[in-house]
């Protein structure tokens, strides 16, 4: 008797976690499609649907998870919403046709940028002079320094009288 009340307790131990870990999937889902889409209020919040907290995401929270306990993958879900929304209700752009250029122009924007401050940078450079000619670096930086240090007595000069 005792082997099958332990049988009966390791089984219904398994059935509460198995509702448990269905549950938790059933949350990372629903957070899947709520970061996918974007919320489609009455007042054009622009907010991603997680992170928007109006009655209208609640409601469409709650579709949500119907339509997921109904058995319809978060795909289908989000093919359905473009279907009726269009394309806007997507949180990221689809990573094809035009909306590439969104995902790509970036990049491309970072590695010309870099380009060109490299550029800027070895023509500050050249026009610097060469190391080799120390002396006048040091004149001019002297010179420099000595028309800051004049310029900074002079302010301090102003300020105590």
């Amino acid at each position: 008797m005792k082997p099958l009340k332990a049988i009966a307790g390791i089984l219904l131990a398994l059935f509460l976690m198995a509702g448990t870990v269905s549950s938790a999937n059933a949350a990372a889902l629903l957070a899947d499609l709520e970061n996918a889409l974007m919320c489609k209020c009455d007042d054009k919040c622009g907010k991603v649907l997680i992170n928007c907290t109006c009655s209208t995401s609640d409601k469409t929270r709650g579709e949500f998870t119907k339509m997921l306990d109904s058995g319809l993958t978060v795909d289908q879900i989000i093919a359905m919403q473009v279907d009726k929304y269009g394309e806007t209700v997507l949180s990221a752009p689809t990573k094809n046709g035009f909306n590439l250029t969104a995902w790509v122009t970036p990049f491309v924007a970072l590695l010309a940028g870099g380009f060109g401050l490299s550029k800027i940078i070895e023509a500050w450079k050249r026009r610097g002079g060469s190391l080799d000619d120390e002396s006048a670096t040091e004149d001019s930086g002297t010179q420099i320094s000595s028309k800051y240090s004049n310029r900074i007595q002079e302010e301090l000069d102003k300020i105590e009288s």
